[in-house]
């Protein structure tokens, strides 16, 4: 098997429920990373999106509200110039950091317009919506009128984005540099959406190919590349449709911006990014007042940078699972800033499911859901093997109630063999206690012939879980259900 292309942090594997994959994995990791510091974390109830969903982090003596990645230090005219992409280009260019040139077209004007703007300023081009988040409605390389008028057409009325910025094309590499307090701490390559042919099969098969192994990743399994109109723009000026046939090694992009949402290919470039490159991107995000942390979108051509972009609000994943090159702990960085005082603790055997947490809100069952603080003291992991007659009789609700009273996490899971599986995470003398609750006799209930104790390493979420209710319930616990009459 090949070595993988990238590096990404250990202390992150295997501690990543299902709940916290694509999107959420950027705010999943600061919240974690700050719970395991010990700093009390408390998700709110808000009409955002999970991915974008609020929590506070505390110490006890300060208490700071995040959204997403962004904590509340970035103050909400900072937020409001962000989103106004023409606010943004302007105060670029009154600070004297480079952007490309560009004027903004409301609704009521027309089309004829922005194209006569478009030819006086020079072809290539990029239209995009004044305000819009993840590259949707970017088109760049905008080489001529016709393609001008068909992106316009689908940017104003396919994605209803009527108010849009047209601006120079600058040739160049796409980085995104996330500047936090003044710093530029991670930079990343983005790749347009592409597929590389391999002289046998079509550009549609290919596209396909690749969708599979994103989704494989989970990380990226909701940013795919999407067979749309701009697909079919750019396959068209290179002489190609869907059913072509790349040679071998020929890449062939498929958009022409470079967001990991549409598809492209994230590139750690950290420690490759020029110096005075990165200075550019920290002086973009100094030039907006109070944005201490952003996503600073830039061109780089090899001598020259220019500002594209700037999010107030950027999404991490890519720094944190890029697809080539090192990750970089984000997440550590954010907590370090604003709560300067806590310890990291990166190896903790525990982490929370955010999926029970985002229903309950999302319900309306709660407003407010306190995940429960890391146990203190040094944790510790162990798995039991247990043999006998113990499945059906209600030996895992009798285990998880004193793991409960405990206060140790982990599960027991029931395998169609006949051995059980119990997982435990404590202190030392939890663990202890534990063991001499496991041993007590109750052969008047079940019947215990072996446990044996193994090692154990990977994480397990906080609270104790019965993997197999239905092989743990006995008859009188109601394993055969009973229809009731409306």
């Amino acid at each position: 098997m090949s070595k993988k292309p990238y590096t990404w942090l250990p202390h992150l594997e295997n501690s990543l429920p299902k709940s916290a994959r694509g999107y959420t994995v950027s705010l999943y990791s600061i919240a974690l990373e700050a719970w395991r510091r010990g700093l009390e974390l408390t998700f709110i109830q808000t009409k955002a999106s999970k991915s974008n969903s609020s929590y506070t982090l505390s110490d006890g003596k300060d208490t700071y509200r995040f959204s997403s990645t962004r904590g509340e230090r970035v103050t909400r005219e900072a937020i409001r110039t962000c989103v106004d992409k023409m606010k943004t280009k302007t105060r670029l260019l009154n600070a004297g950091v480079p952007t490309p040139k560009g004027k903004e077209f409301a609704e009521q004007d027309s089309e004829k317009i922005i194209v006569k703007y478009a030819e006086e300023l020079g072809y290539p081009l990029v239209i995009k919506p004044v305000k819009g988040t993840g590259g949707k409605g970017v088109i760049a390389n905008i080489g001529n009128k016709p393609q001008l008028k068909r992106a316009l057409k689908y940017v104003r009325q396919e994605l209803d984005y009527p108010d849009i910025i047209v601006e120079e094309f600058f040739e160049g590499e796409d980085y995104r540099v996330y500047v936090l307090d003044g710093r530029a701490i991670a930079a990343t390559k983005r790749i347009s959406a592409n597929v590389i042919g391999d002289g046998k099969s079509t550009i549609k098969k290919l596209i396909k190919e690749k969708n599979k192994h994103r989704r494989d990743l989970e990380l990226y399994r909701t940013s795919l590349i999407k067979i749309d109109s701009e697909v079919g723009d750019m396959l068209e000026r290179v002489n190609y449709t869907l059913d072509s046939v790349p040679a071998k090694d020929e890449r062939v992009f498929l958009k022409s911006k470079n967001n990991i949402t549409a598809g492209g290919d994230p590139v750690d470039s950290t420690d490759e990014l020029p110096e005075e490159v990165k200075q550019i991107a920290v002086d973009a995000a100094n030039a907006i007042p109070n944005l201490v942390q952003a996503g600073v979108d830039l061109m780089y051509n090899g001598e020259k940078a220019t500002i594209i972009e700037i999010n107030s609000r950027p999404n991490i994943r890519l720094n944190l699972f890029p697809l080539e090159g090192k990750a970089r702990d984000i997440p550590k960085e954010i907590v370090d800033y604003y709560f300067p005082n806590s310890k990291a603790n990166q190896k903790s055997p525990l982490y929370f499911d955010f999926g029970p947490i985002w229903r309950k809100l999302k319900s309306g069952e709660v407003k407010e859901y306190k995940v429960p603080n890391l146990p203190k003291g040094n944790l510790k992991l162990t798995r039991f093997r247990i043999t006998g007659n113990i499945q059906r009789t209600g030996y895992g609700s009798w285990v998880k109630k004193h793991a409960d009273q405990l206060g140790v996490s982990g599960y027991i899971n029931h395998f169609r063999s006949g051995h059980t599986s119990l997982v435990i995470c404590g202190t030392e003398e939890k663990i202890k206690q534990f063991k001499e609750v496991l041993q007590k006799d109750h052969s008047n209930k079940w019947t215990v012939k072996k446990i044996s104790e193994k090692s154990r390493i990977t994480p397990v979420p906080i609270g104790f879980e019965i993997k197999n209710k239905k092989r743990d319930r006995s008859i009188t616990d109601g394993y055969f259900p009973v229809r009731l009459k409306s």
